[in-house]
């Protein structure tokens, strides 16, 4: 049981990191007031382009740096859409997830065969040797002690910074922010290239470090979930960290579950009725449905905090300004 909850903490933390940079960059975004459900296309696009670069260059520094600007392009795309010529955020989003996952599906199948060395696992002496927890949080990858110290970056940067409270304001109230002289236009435009960064980067770690090879879709609506977890996190980034490992233990479960057995004995009483609703729990392609319910979970929770006014959503979401009628 020891190995077993170990292998699973480990396979926790390496699925969370993907949902957790790019759950942090659409935080970012929505907070200035812009909603990107385009990640799911940006994280594709960051995938494919770091797992090229790194293909060709040997680098997976440069692949996850190429990850990261093509997210950025993607997002650019995405900015000049809702921001400068006022489009439904909605609809631009979506569109971006169906336009990158036709772009990687064209230009992606000639390198499903390849593969690489992608980021090695780094061991933190002493703290490795910690039983359980060890292996899984001190034995990772680069990327996933980046995506843990970007929690911190992001907090940060929010609360306790002049541009991230000035992009905080644009986010609830964009026309008394541009009258006391902040670019409203400015702040949401770098909002929503940091949110597409960081999905690229959520993409490129996949490809380069999760699983060092590439699957045309192999996000599988991660990033959907990534903007489920921003609701969950009630728009704060320490809420962010605990919603993604939730969300990762859920899909760390389907790979691990086939190991654990929780049927009773045929001695034990109700075993014929409890042993079967376990075995269909338990079912690989059941227990890859749980990462998606539960986001129907987590929107229908925001639906009814949002009507009891319990919810921290920031006021101006959704919302374009232009400075000549607002």
């Amino acid at each position: 049981m020891v190995s077993f909850l170990a292998g699973l903490l480990d396979a926790t933390v390496q699925a969370a990191t993907v949902l957790l940079l790019a759950g942090l960059g659409e935080l970012i975004s929505e907070r200035a007031g812009v909603l990107n459900l385009g990640v799911e296309g940006m994280m594709l696009v960051g995938a494919l382009g770091g797992f090229i670069v790194t293909v060709v260059t040997g680098s997976y520094w440069l692949g996850f740096a190429a990850g990261i600007v093509l997210g950025m392009l993607l997002a650019l795309v995405h900015a000049f859409l809702c921001i400068t010529l006022k489009s439904n955020q909605v609809i631009s989003g979506v569109m971006l997830t169906l336009l990158g996952t036709g772009i990687t599906t064209f230009f992606g199948s000639a390198w499903v065969e390849e593969s690489i060395d992608g980021f090695p696992q780094i061991a933190i002496p002493f703290l490795v040797d910690i039983p359980v927890v060890g292996e899984a949080f001190f034995r990772s990858t680069a990327t996933d002690y980046l995506a843990l110290f970007m929690v911190v970056v992001v907090w940060y940067f929010l609360n306790h910074s002049n541009l991230g409270l000035e992009m905080i304001s644009v986010g609830e109230d964009p026309e008394m922010a541009d009258t006391m002289g902040v670019s409203v236009f400015r702040l949401r435009y770098l909002a929503v290239l940091i949110g597409g960064g960081f999905a690229g980067a959520a993409g490129a770690h996949l490809s380069l470090a999760f699983s060092q090879l590439w699957v045309p879709g192999m996000t599988a609506g991660r990033g959907w979930i990534a903007v489920a977890l921003v609701i969950f996190a009630q728009w704060r980034p320490r809420r962010m960290l605990v919603g993604a490992y939730l969300f990762g233990l859920l899909d760390a479960l389907q790979l691990r579950s086939q190991s654990l057995s929780l049927t009773l004995g045929p001695d034990a009483p109700l075993a014929s009725l409890v042993n079967p609703v376990v075995e269909f729990l338990m079912t690989p392609q059941i227990m890859g449905t749980y990462p998606y319910l539960a986001t129907i979970v987590v929107l229908a929770y925001a639906v009814i905090r949002t009507k009891s006014d319990r919810l921290a959503v920031p006021s101006a979401l959704l919302q374009s300004y232009s400075r000549e009628t607002d």
